[in-house]
């Protein structure tokens, strides 16, 4: 199986929106006499539009611009918190992730979990990206310790890998709080009589989650 590097979700955790762009016609007339309130009008009319020519005629980056890059911001046990940077100073699409390897020691998974907002049905999000290759119908298995195991679909697969989302309720979470060891189960398009069960080291999950919800929750009182 493939290795999977840290900037893989970051293609796959962060949403593409779309510029619109538009067409403008112009016609010459006999220049007119304008009012003050005539000049203002058309002043806030040209600061409407201009988001949308920057968005249709951007202009060069610095080529030494961090912006859109990846950045580990604390490390607790075998549990990271990577966010990535928007602007000078400022960071969002914060996660906690850890890479998760075979018994040879060999990249296999990545497991990436976000901090949902209290609107949201779960409180935390899970992406498991797996190499191409892994058997999609048998779906992704999730255990903690000798807990029974839940299974999940997948979701769509990139040249990067296969991608799984869920979500993970307050009762899931606190298990993982608790727990010492997870388990994740995966299964190769070449070999499906012998699932791949991928051990998730739970050292350092509670302290890594806390900072995450409460970096989560400042975002939030921030925006308001």
């Amino acid at each position: 199986m493939q290795k999977i590097f840290l900037n893989t979700l970051v293609a796959l955790s962060l949403s593409i929106s779309t510029a619109s762009f538009s067409q403008t016609t112009t016609t010459t007339e006999t220049p007119e006499q304008t009012t003050p309130e005539a000049e203002a009008a058309t002043e806030g009319t040209a600061d409407k539009t201009t988001p949308s020519e920057d968005q249709t005629f951007p202009v060069a980056q610095n080529p030494d611009s961090k912006i859109g890059t990846d950045i580990i911001k604390e490390e607790n046990g075998d549990w990271k918190i990577v966010c990535t940077i928007i602007a000078e100073g400022k960071t969002s699409n914060c996660r906690m992730f850890q890479i998760l390897k075979d018994e040879t020691g060999g990249a296999v998974a990545e497991l990436s979990i976000l901090a949902l907002s209290e609107a949201a049905q779960a409180v935390a999000g899970v992406n498991f990206v797996t190499p191409l290759g892994t058997l999609l119908t048998a779906q992704v298995g999730m255990r903690v310790d000798a807990g029974q195991a839940k299974r999940y679909p997948f979701s769509w697969c990139t040249t990067a890998g296969c991608i799984t989302r869920f979500g993970l309720t307050d009762v899931e979470l606190n298990n993982l709080k608790k727990g010492n060891k997870a388990v994740m189960t995966i299964t190769a398009a070449a070999a499906p009589e012998k699932p791949l069960a991928l051990d998730v080291s739970l050292t350092g999950f509670t302290a890594t989650w806390t900072s995450l919800a409460a970096n989560k929750k400042a975002e939030e009182e921030k925006a308001e």
